[in-house]
């Protein structure tokens, strides 16, 4: 049995949550339009006991759906607002301090990296702010040569000095600045910029993960010169990126507008973007079918498994896109904190779930059974059904869980107070993990919190038990690492259960630093294996996530993952 002592979201009548939604000026409600010739819509094949599905090899990105084809009349068109749907106000506006897809969603817009992944071809790399690079034989230094002429949104010209500045406080930030990307930035030893349109990376070791890290949409570069005089960015924007900010009124809407001065030619197509802040799951579902917003977000502004299928019987010209989210839901255990500094506590946690149940209950069948880390790096799928915790049927899990609880001192059970994030997806994760536990004894207390208040516990330490979605940048366990960073000082990175094994950071280092693919292949394993004897932060599933969107909505491009993507620099309406 588990326990409330706050209310989880209550579904209020649509039309007064839109109305109490609505900025000064609402948008008018779009008529629902004919619909285009039929585009078909994709479901993966959901997860079935038994079945294996091959796996990207280790050097490969996980492949992207391929999106409806434009017909061949349609031609890209200027002008137009696009609304897009978000879960929540952004925690902060500081990309760099930030690690919730509530903050990349709606403040990468304005922003340009080094590199960024290919909108249209997600396992490539393309320049952004780099106009070229160049890879020395040994590795160990990247030198990218910038487009002239960039400017911020307050007219300052970029230079290199703005982009060493910004890797800089990722890597060792000024005292009181979070520094959520410091593990993945680790091989990075020191940064050079021996001219204003030039830049270095100096690696200390060889890393074929670092294209992939500094192509992350997290991976921004901030104005040095504006950081300095406002101290942090957590309620300023000042990028060089396709749009800027015009107005945030919290609760309601981020507005944006088209940057004239974007230095891409003939970019943004759209003359602004807003995105509206509907923090019901039930209202962004209704807002998007009655054509209020025209494209939903990553993450939790997007749809649900159910919502897609309401979504086919109801708006069946709607252009629904599924995609690999590296995304996973998983259980983090406070390890400083008892009971579960204890192994045997956190085993039980680990032993009690019933893995398949969760994807079909939680998911509908969209999910994927897997260890640690995604696709061929993981534990394969078929090995994972022989093991304690993903095996059928429960029972010897079941007994073995009340076994250890007996053996670590609560034979007759335990109450355990449990962090819930206020969202829909995150409530029902944490009701079927409570669901799971009472049968072994474990009776859970929710607590629910809203995204920023839940953040704040999670880096000061005061929480105990949390069920959550975490997600990847890119699929390589290069980014993995930044959940068991090793802490500097006082600072745990984003090992909020505070984490401490020495051979599991030996691991990952070692990892990082092997050459050969085959070879770190088998650290990664190892890795994975040590991470489920700990059971530190025991894996349920990892996700597939869902965007609709309307048929005006042109040039979306494939989608990977939460946190890239958001620039909408390419996108254009055709009415």
């Amino acid at each position: 049995m588990y326990y409330l002592r706050a209310p989880l979201a209550v579904l209020i009548a649509l039309g007064l949550i839109l109305a109490s939604c609505a900025p000064t000026v609402a948008p008018t409600p779009t008529a629902k339009p004919a619909a285009p010739a039929a585009q078909p819509t994709s479901k993966p094949a959901p997860t079935k006991v038994g079945e294996t599905k091959p796996a990207p090899s280790p050097a490969a990105k996980p492949a992207a759906p391929t999106p409806s084809p434009k017909p061949a009349a349609d031609q890209p068109r200027y002008g137009g607002i696009l609304n897009i749907s978000a879960q929540a106000d952004p925690i902060s506006l500081d990309m760099q301090q930030e690690s919730s897809y509530l903050v990349s969603s709606v403040v990468q817009c304005p922003y340009s990296g080094v590199t960024q992944f290919d909108s249209n071809d997600p396992e490539k790399m393309i320049g952004d702010l780099a106009r070229n690079w160049d890879i020395s034989k040994d590795g160990l230094t990247y030198t990218f040569s910038l487009n002239e002429g960039v400017k911020f949104h307050d007219g300052s010209p970029l230079s290199a000095e703005d982009i060493k500045f910004s890797f800089e406080r990722m890597m060792r930030p000024p005292r009181g600045i979070l520094a959520p990307r410091r593990a993945d930035l680790a091989a990075v030893d020191r940064i050079e910029a021996p001219d204003k349109n030039t830049v270095k990376f100096l690696l200390k070791y060889p890393s074929g993960a670092f294209l992939n890290v500094i192509s992350s949409g997290w991976m921004v570069v901030y104005s040095k010169a504006y950081v300095e005089k406002k101290g942090d960015m957590k309620k300023d924007v000042m990028g060089t990126g396709p749009y800027k900010l015009k107005n945030y009124s919290i609760g309601v809407s981020l507005e944006y507008v088209k940057n004239p001065d974007y230095f891409v030619k003939g970019r943004p197509y759209l003359d602004g973007i807003v995105f509206y802040i509907i923090k019901d799951a039930g209202t962004r579902l209704a807002a998007f079918r009655t054509g209020q917003v025209k494209l939903t977000g990553p993450g939790a502004s997007g749809l649900t498994a159910p919502d897609a299928e309401i979504v086919k019987k109801t708006l069946p010209q709607a252009i629904l896109m599924s995609y690999p989210a590296f995304s996973r839901t998983e259980i983090m255990m406070q390890n400083k904190q008892k009971p579960w500094d204890d192994v045997r506590v956190r085993r039980a946690v680990h032993l009690a779930i019933d893995r398949q149940l969760a994807i079909t209950v939680l998911e509908q069948g969209y999910g994927e059974l897997a260890s640690h880390f995604p696709g061929d790096w993981g534990i394969p799928r078929d090995e994972l059904l022989k093991m304690p915790g993903w095996r059928q049927p429960k029972d010897q899990d079941m007994a073995d869980a009340r076994k250890l609880l007996a053996e670590a001192g609560f034979p007759s059970g335990m109450t355990v107070k449990t962090l819930v994030r206020a969202e829909k997806q995150f409530e029902e994760l944490s009701v079927f993990v409570a669901d799971q536990l009472a049968k072994v004894g474990m009776k859970l207390e929710l607590e629910v919190k809203d995204a920023a208040v839940r953040t704040d516990m999670l880096v000061k330490g005061t929480w105990e038990f949390h069920p959550r979605v975490a997600s990847l940048a890119f699929p390589d366990p290069e980014n993995v690492g930044r959940y068991w960073t090793k802490p500097i000082g006082d600072d745990w990175g984003q090992n909020w259960q505070r984490f401490t094994d020495e051979k599991v950071w030996e691991l990952f280092d070692k990892q990082s630093r092997a050459g050969d693919p085959s070879e770190r292949k088998k650290i990664v394993r190892e890795l994975d294996l040590r991470l489920i004897e700990l059971a530190a932060m025991p894996i349920v599933f990892w996700r597939t996530a869902i965007i609709g969107m309307w048929p005006e909505v042109k040039n979306r491009g494939k989608v990977a993952g939460f946190f890239s993507f958001q620039k909408y620099q390419d996108i254009w309406l055709a009415k």
